[in-house]
């Protein structure tokens, strides 16, 4: 790696993925976690917090009950605030404070697990996010008022996807039991999803899509698994077979991909959800390409 580029590297902000909440009783504290927030651990331990994921293990360090439980506190986003306090005072929760509304335009509450660690419950409304919207707009003005060049482009916006659904409460249906997604926030005539590194909306439309290209993205780690497990769920992959691209049981091996990917290609594959949009699945490929020909490309199915 170049000079330049080693620099670069080091000066990129990391991605945090994962938290460890220590435990003298990891197997109690993991079960009130999955039972509180509907979650179950995988193989690992792991329990995914919409692409956060929070390890509940065991350490001989720490004591049996949290000693300054506000050092670090775990910020649960959720689409119903009240559905949720709900549940948990079901489980019979100790709260620390109880749900109330703040004049930011959230919902707050604040629980305490078996370990004692504190856990807020957070609904965003509307009003937060216009608020937000206000504060970001004010900033820009300010920092024009001071000289600075206020430049608006949408290299400072975010971005996620839209798909059609000709009835939404069917896709709500397919996504919640062939995919295991829950949106995180609803609205009439609209559901929003959060994955681990973005999003993406369902929004009720008449028309439908052209299902010839990829229109939704997922990279995983382990394609075969994933595969697997969507057919379980009930999921039908595609069978490609066009020059330059072949599925083989739904699977195929396509050439390049971005160098942040860090893959010399990928192992893609390829479904429609409830409504006919396309969804492609891709797994990079690592290590150095062998002699025998490769797929030519990336043909209509392109995931991009």
């Amino acid at each position: 790696m170049a000079g330049a580029e080693a620099e670069t590297a080091t000066r990129a902000v990391p991605r945090l993925g994962s938290m460890l909440l220590a435990s003298t009783d990891p197997d109690r504290l993991r079960a009130w976690y999955e039972k509180a927030f509907g979650l179950t651990a995988d193989m690992d331990g792991f329990l995914d917090f919409g692409g956060v994921g929070v390890l509940v293990d065991g350490r001989d360090d720490v004591a049996d009950r949290a000693v300054e439980p506000a050092r670090v506190i775990l910020n649960m986003h959720v689409a119903d605030a009240r559905a949720v306090v709900a549940h948990l005072d079901s489980m019979d929760v100790t709260w620390l404070a109880p749900l109330e509304y703040r004049e930011t335009g959230s919902w707050f509450a604040t629980a305490v697990d078996p370990d004692g660690n504190h856990v807020q419950i957070i609904e965003l409304t509307e009003a937060y996010w216009t608020g937000r919207r206000e504060r970001a707009q004010r900033a820009r003005v300010l920092r024009g008022a001071e000289g600075e060049e206020t430049v608006w482009t949408l290299a400072d916006a975010s971005a996620s996807g839209r798909l059609p659904a000709q009835d939404l409460d069917r896709a709500r249906r397919f996504y919640a039991d062939k995919l295991g997604l829950e949106p995180v926030e609803s609205r009439p005539g609209g559901l929003r999803y959060e994955t681990r590194d973005g999003g993406f909306s369902l929004f009720q439309s008449a028309g439908r899509p052209s299902g010839g290209h990829t229109q939704i993205a997922w990279k995983v780690d382990d394609i075969d698994a994933v595969v697997a497990e969507l057919r379980r769920r009930g999921v039908v992959f595609e069978e490609v077979d066009v020059p330059g691209l072949r599925t083989v049981d739904g699977i195929t091996e396509v050439e390049g991909n971005y160098p942040s990917a860090g893959g010399r290609g990928e192992r893609a594959a390829w479904f429609r959800d409830s409504e006919g949009n396309l969804h492609g699945v891709g797994q990079a490929i690592h290590g150095t390409p062998p002699d025998h020909g490769q797929n030519g490309g990336l043909g209509r199915h392109a995931s991009a």
